[in-house]
């Protein structure tokens, strides 16, 4: 792909940092919802409150015709590393601190940054590789995840981080060919479908609490998807995936709301 003119990236940064702060949130709500109900159930009701922004933006741009497929691979490969993501990220921040995960969690731009060339024809110059470098030895430096070795847990958040960084790839792909509102209607059905498989082999029955807590975190997962497709749209891969890393301020001041 060719490169992308400047104010292009600046929107893409810009619209990736906002994704980051609502996406953050979203995972401390989904902090909160794992002790309380099964991974499978959260991923349902949180991806069907998605399609609440998800039809919303669709009756403002373009109406169900912003919904037409055109790279049917593409957006099921994207919809598989979406819920490979979501499931391997809940499932291990429902055992591990979630300071721990999002450590883990940040190796991320590593993968994206090293495929985009393969897989982008991006050019990532050595500035690029130093920032991402520097970024992740920073993040480890200040958060100190436990010391403790890495449990088979700890392989969801690994697996989770490889998932997501094919996802932003993929993300950028898409961008040229299919609109913000099928690509998200397309990812997060695969979700809601992944969790409902598993509801009959554990649910718990939410209360009033639970489902308002669910339809938030869906709701901002959805502002917060959009946002992050948008980033991509815009910006290349290489160019931000260092900003990734913004999201240790959002982590750090949730961390104290919460």
């Amino acid at each position: 792909m060719s490169a992308a003119p400047a104010v292009n990236q600046i929107r893409g940064i810009a619209a990736l940092v906002i994704a980051g702060a609502v996406l953050s949130l979203t995972d401390s709500l989904a902090k909160l919802l794992t002790g309380t109900y099964p991974v499978g159930e959260i991923l349902f009701f949180r991806s069907l409150f998605v399609f609440i922004p998800v039809f919303f933006m669709v009756s403002r741009s373009g109406g169900i015709g912003s919904l037409r497929i055109n790279n049917w691979k593409g957006q099921l490969s994207r919809g598989v590393c979406v819920l490979f993501t979501t499931f391997g990220f809940v499932m291990a921040i429902r055992v591990m601190p979630l300071a721990d995960v999002i450590a883990i969690f940040f190796v991320s731009p590593i993968f994206a940054t090293a495929m985009a060339p393969f897989l982008l024809g991006e050019k990532v110059g050595w500035r690029r590789w130093t920032a991402v470098v520097v970024g992740f030895s920073g993040v480890l430096f200040m958060i100190k995840p436990g010391s403790n070795p890495l449990v088979w847990i700890a392989v969801f958040a690994l697996a989770a981080a490889f998932t997501n960084s094919l996802r932003d790839i993929i993300t950028r792909r898409l961008s040229t060919t299919e609109t913000n509102n099928s690509i998200m209607f397309c990812s997060t059905a695969f979700v809601l479908l992944g969790g409902l498989v598993t509801l009959p082999f554990d649910w718990k029955t939410p209360d009033l609490y639970g489902i308002g807590l669910l339809a938030l975190t869906g709701t901002l997962q959805g502002v917060g998807q959009y946002f992050l497709v948008i980033a991509f749209r815009f910006g290349e891969v290489g160019v931000l995936a260092p900003f990734r890393y913004f999201n240790l301020v959002w982590a750090v001041i949730y961390g104290f709301l919460f």
